[in-house]
């Protein structure tokens, strides 16, 4: 079986509100409900001083099509969600589907300004290959030993 390559580049999306994720959409997508009309959400929507409150930075691993990470990768996370925002809003950046037996190479690019490390889940391996800094492994100057600094992959 051949070895699928994924590009992935960390990204920050600021502004991102994950009850809004996109502010510029026109119908059919709805955003701001509340569908248990909590209190102060009676009419079922979320008032915008409370849509502001909860903007942030999002950071994402988007996927690229290419390895010059010029090229995004648009497809719907899940192809039936009529609410799910474009994809330079979305929150998470990306899915990666497989089956088993599929060989993955998986290339990180950062682009944010912090380092970033690189773990998944659904996927058996050893704790040398986690990602999320193993017990006792750690750079000559303190710092974690996973980390992929901005610019690099």
């Amino acid at each position: 079986m051949p070895t699928r390559d994924i590009y992935l580049k960390i990204e920050t999306i600021p502004g991102y509100s994950p009850v809004e994720p996109d502010d510029h959409v026109s119908p059919p997508i709805q955003y701001r409900r509340d569908c248990m009309r909590n209190m102060g959400h009676e009419d079922g929507m979320i008032p915008a001083d409370e849509v502001a409150a909860r903007r942030l930075t999002a950071l994402i691993y988007r996927e690229y099509l290419d390895p010059e990470y010029l090229v995004p990768k648009p497809d719907k996370l899940v192809a039936a969600d009529v609410n799910e925002p474009a994809f330079t809003r979305r929150v998470p950046g990306t899915v990666i589907y497989s089956k088993p037996g599929d060989w993955l190479r998986i290339h990180v690019k950062n682009a944010d300004i912090n380092p970033h490390s690189f773990h998944i889940h659904g996927v058996r391996y050893g704790i040398d290959a986690d990602g999320s800094w193993p017990f006792g492994t750690q750079s000559d100057d303190g710092r974690r030993s996973d980390e992929i600094c901005p610019g690099q992959t």
